[in-house]
Order: structure tokens, then C-alpha cells, then sequence
């Protein structure tokens, strides 16, 4: 008789942790979540090999497949703050919203002069507060 109760709560368990779970659409209910004030900015890091900062005169970013260019808008002193430290804007909050519990696939291009000397693919997306890196290097190394 217990071993019967057991198999039986153990169903009954089983049942209803499938009853909760939404295979269909798996992102999470965020809105009784607190995020923090802070903005998160994903940036990469450019440099040579001996680890110095890489001045790129431009740099864009855009999504993988449709194009569309989602680099920041940034002044000319921001951009030379980017220089001198060889960090660059990757992805940012401004993005949460539109990505939230979601992926994509975007690329980032630096360049010096006419010439791209760098192309980077990352997957990025973000949370129910902020976004986060999937995957992809963001330390690129340029010889």
C-alpha cells in the first residue's frame, strides 16, 4: 500500500510539473521582476598582440541577415575616448526591451580608413532586466 501512495504522489507530481512548464514558448513571465537601475553596455576590446589599444576610425554594428545597423550613436569625444582605451560598444540596454528573453545574431566591424580590419560575430539577447553576451570573443586581437 505505501509503495502505491508513493507511485501515485509521484504522478501526480509529475503531472503537475508539466502543467507548469510551456515547451511552446519557454521565456519567463517578467513582470513581477525588480531589475536594477544600472545600464549594462557590452563592449569589445580591440588590441594588437602586445596588448596595445587599437584606434579604429569607425566601427558598426549590424544584426546578421537583415542588415539593419544598430550601432550606438556616439560623439566625437566618446569616440575618442573609445580609441584611446580600444573599447568599443557592442550591445547595449537600450536593446532589452526589444530582445528581451530572446537571441540575435549580430556582427561587429572596425575600421581604419577605408579598410574593415576586423569582423566579429556574436550572439547577444537579454534577460528580463539587461542584455547579456551568448557567445562570440569579445578580446580581439588584431596582428
Amino acid at each position: 500500500m505505501p509503495r502505491t501512495i508513493f507511485i501515485t504522489q509521484s504522478i501526480l507530481f509529475l503531472a503537475l510539473f508539466v502543467s507548469c512548464v510551456n515547451l511552446e514558448n519557454p521565456t519567463m513571465d517578467c513582470s513581477d521582476i525588480a531589475c536594477t537601475e544600472q545600464f549594462v553596455t557590452i563592449n569589445v576590446s580591440v588590441k594588437d598582440g602586445a596588448g596595445v589599444a587599437i584606434p579604429l576610425d569607425r566601427f558598426e554594428v549590424t544584426i546578421l541577415g537583415t542588415q539593419e545597423d544598430i550601432t550606438r550613436e556616439v560623439s566625437n569625444e566618446e569616440l575618442e575616448l573609445f580609441r584611446n582605451n580600444g573599447s568599443y560598444p557592442l550591445f547595449g540596454d537600450e536593446f532589452s526591451g526589444r530582445y528581451q528573453n530572446g537571441i540575435v545574431e549580430i556582427v561587429f566591424k572596425g575600421f581604419i580608413g577605408d579598410s574593415e580590419v576586423v569582423s566579429e560575430n556574436y550572439k547577444v539577447g537579454a534577460d528580463c532586466c539587461h542584455v547579456l553576451l551568448i557567445s562570440g570573443d569579445l578580446d580581439i586581437i588584431i596582428e
